[in-house]
C-alpha cells in the first residue's frame, strides 16, 4: 500500500523524534515538531493507521509511538535525505586511515578501531574468503641447517610467514629444487586450489626431494588455509554499555560476536554498496534491538570484505550511512594503492 503524502511526513517526523529522544513519541509532542495544523485527536488517527499497517508499534498502552523495522526500512529508502559527510569527516576520515597504509595486512583490523572512534559505535570488519585469489609469491630464507622462514604473498595483499623445521638438512641443492617448485607449481595458483590431493602430487613430483621439503609444503598448505578462512574483528565493544537499549545484552551481544558464525553470514548477505541490517528482522534474539550499517570494499575490482558499526536501532542512519559508504570506499582505496605498491618495489627488486 502507498502511503499518503501526510502519512510519510508524520512517520518521517515520528522516527527522527525518536532517534534524537529515544521515548516513544505521542501525539502531543508530534504536534510540536510537525506544521502541519493537525489536532492532536488527528494525529492520533494516522499514528493508529500506521500501526496497523506495521511502521509503528506501542510499546505500552499509555505510551506513545515507536518505529517498527519496516517503519525504519521505509524512512531509509523514500523518506530520510542523507547527509553527505563534510570536509571536515572526510578529512578526519583520510587523516586516520592514511596513517594505518604501513602495514596492509593489519590495515582492516586497525580500520575497524578508527570507525569505533569516529561514531562511537562497536564496528564491525570481516574479510570475506576469497577463493579467486592466488599465491603471488613464495620466498624461503635459511635460518639454520634444518630449519628456514616461509613467507606467503597473495594476489590481494596479504602476508604469512612461518618457522619451517626438516628432517633433513637444508642444502643449497634442496632449497633450489623447492624455490623451482614454487616458481613453476605453486605461484600464480588460485588459493580454491591448495586441497590435500595437490599436496599429494607436488611432494611425488620431487621424488626423495620432495619428502625432504614436505614440512615446508605443509606449512605453505596451512598458511593458505590461514588466509581463506573468513575473519571476523569487533572493536569499540565497550561503546555498547553507553545505550540503554543494547546495556542489558551487550555481553550476550559481544558473545554472539565472538561466536563468528551468524554474524559472519548476517554480513555475507549485505550485496550493496552499504545497508542496514535490522535485528528484528533476524531470527537470533541477541541482535532484536540492535541494527547494524554495514558497507562492502574492495581490493581493485575485487571484493575484499565488510566494514560498519552496531547500535541501536534509533541510529542516525541520515548521517551514519553516507559516511560509511564513503569510509569504505577509502579503505579500498588505501588497500588497492597499497599493493600497487608493494607490486612496484617487487617489481624493482626482481628488475
Amino acid at each position: 500500500m502507498e502511503l499518503s503524502s501526510r502519512k510519510k511526513q508524520i512517520l518521517a517526523a515520528i522516527i527522527k523524534t525518536y532517534i534524537e529522544t529515544g521515548e516513544p513519541v505521542g501525539s502531543k509532542a508530534l504536534s510540536r515538531v510537525l506544521d502541519l495544523g493537525l489536532s492532536p485527536a488527528t494525529l492520533r488517527n494516522e499514528m493508529s493507521e500506521l500501526s496497523e499497517l506495521g511502521f509503528l508499534e506501542q510499546p505500552h498502552t499509555s505510551a506513545g509511538r515507536v518505529p517498527t523495522s519496516e517503519g525504519y526500512r521505509l524512512y531509509i529508502q523514500q523518506l530520510m535525505h542523507p547527509a553527505e559527510p563534510d570536509g571536515r569527516t572526510k578529512a578526519a576520515i583520510d587523516d586516520a586511515l592514511e596513517q594505518t597504509v604501513a602495514d596492509p595486512e593489519r590495515m582492516v583490523g586497525t580500520a575497524g578501531q578508527v570507525l569505533a572512534d569516529l561514531t562511537g559505535l562497536p564496528a564491525l570488519s570481516a574479510t570475506v574468503s576469497n577463493e579467486t585469489a592466488s599465491i603471488r609469491r613464495v620466498e624461503t630464507i635459511p635460518m639454520g641447517r634444518r630449519s628456514a622462514l616461509l613467507v606467503m604473498i597473495t594476489s590481494d595483499g596479504i602476508a604469512r610467514s612461518r618457522l619451517c623445521r626438516l628432517d633433513y638438512a637444508l642444502t643449497p641443492a634442496l632449497l633450489e629444487r623447492f624455490v623451482r617448485l614454487a616458481a613453476a607449481e605453486i605461484e600464480g595458483k588460485e588459493l580454491a586450489a591448495f586441497q590435500p590431493a595437490l599436496l599429494q602430487t607436488l611432494v611425488a613430483m620431487d621424488g626423495d626431494c620432495g619428502f625432504a621439503y614436505m614440512p615446508l609444503l605443509a606449512a605453505l598448505f596451512q598458511m593458505v588455509d590461514e588466509v581463506g578462512e573468513s575473519k571476523l574483528s569487533l572493536k569499540g565493544e565497550s561503546n555498547l554499555f553507553g545505550f540503554s537499549e543494547l546495556e542489558k545484552g551487550a555481553h550476550q551481544l559481544i558473545d554472539l560476536i565472538a561466536r563468528r558464525d551468524a554474524i559472519l553470514s548476517i554480513l555475507a548477505g549485505v550485496h550493496g554498496p552499504v545497508e542496514v541490517v535490522f535485528g528484528g528482522d533476524t531470527p537470533i534474539e541477541a541482535l532484536w534491538p540492535s541494527s547494524l550499517v554495514v558497507a562492502r570494499y574492495k581490493l581493485g575490482e575485487k571484493e575484499l570484505g565488510r566494514i560498519g558499526v552496531i547500535g541501536p536501532t534509533r541510529m542516525a542512519y541520515e548521517q551514519l550511512i553516507p559516511s560509511i559508504e564513503y569510509f569504505a570506499a577509502k579503505l579500498g582505496s588505501l588497500l588497492t594503492q597499497a599493493l600497487e605498491d608493494m607490486e612496484d618495489d617487487e617489481f624493482g627488486r626482481d628488475g
